[in-house]
């Protein structure tokens, strides 16, 4: 029993959110799988997340995701789910953006456990704002780097009475060229089993239209710690 409740806690509170308040442009797509493997309580857990965008308009962007997680072993425990949403961006002064967005999803692998593993809506909002940071020199050199933060807060309510309310903020900033190091945590309240703090590190290689990320994260779920390692690509079109 003790294993079963620490497998589907991992469900709620170990997925990777798709965060952020910009949009696609028109016609524009955005493409991520990410593959994150870890460990909590002796139970090795893999995690395939598979993410895309697509820019309707100027304004509006259209997102779909699914996931899948497996545990080593314990094959009774693999679960899946899936989130398709609309979002609306509104720009700002000063390089800022907001966002309004909205949805359906289904599946504890999106949703989590205690009733949240069926058919739901989600809600959220948030803001950005992209900026730079040093200068050129006399010479021509380029030292100009580029940076972003963001803060987005979410519900999501299912048709069993799970509901779900999150935090998410993010901050980025380019350390070398074409190297990033972003930084993102997620904070969750809700119903049973909802209380958790996620903290995630990772690097981006940027290569034209080609993304490629590493990092680790941490979760603090209060009956345990979790810790993992993940790899993602990504690729704008």
């Amino acid at each position: 029993m003790v294993r079963r409740l620490l497998c589907l806690t991992f469900l709620l509170i170990s997925q990777q959110a798709e965060a952020s308040p910009w949009g696609r442009p028109d016609d524009g797509v955005y493409t991520r799988a990410a593959l994150h493997t870890g460990e909590v309580e002796g139970l090795s857990a893999s995690r395939v997340d598979l993410y895309g965008e697509y820019g309707v308009s100027e304004r509006w962007t259209a997102t779909a995701k699914y996931e899948r997680v497996t545990f080593d072993g314990f094959s009774e425990f693999a679960a899946s789910g899936w989130r398709t949403t609309l979002r609306r961006t509104f720009p700002l002064s000063g390089n800022m953006v907001a966002s309004l967005e909205g949805g359906a999803l289904e599946g504890e692998a999106i949703g989590g456990a205690s009733g949240c593993q069926s058919f739901g809506g989600e809600a959220r909002g948030g803001i950005g704002q992209s900026f730079t940071f040093g200068s050129s020199s006399n010479r021509g050199d380029k030292r100009r780097r580029y940076g972003f933060w963001f803060a987005e807060v979410a519900t999501r309510a299912h048709s069993d009475g799970c509901q779900r309310y999150r935090l998410e903020t993010g901050i980025g900033r380019e350390v070398s060229t074409d190297i990033w190091l972003i930084a993102q945590a997620w904070f969750d309240q809700g119903s049973e089993n909802a209380r958790s703090q996620k903290y995630q590190a990772e690097y981006l290689w940027r290569r034209g239209a080609l993304d490629l990320s590493v990092g680790s994260l941490v979760e603090l779920g209060g009956e345990f710690e979790e810790t993992a390692v993940f790899f993602s690509i990504a690729r704008r079109f």
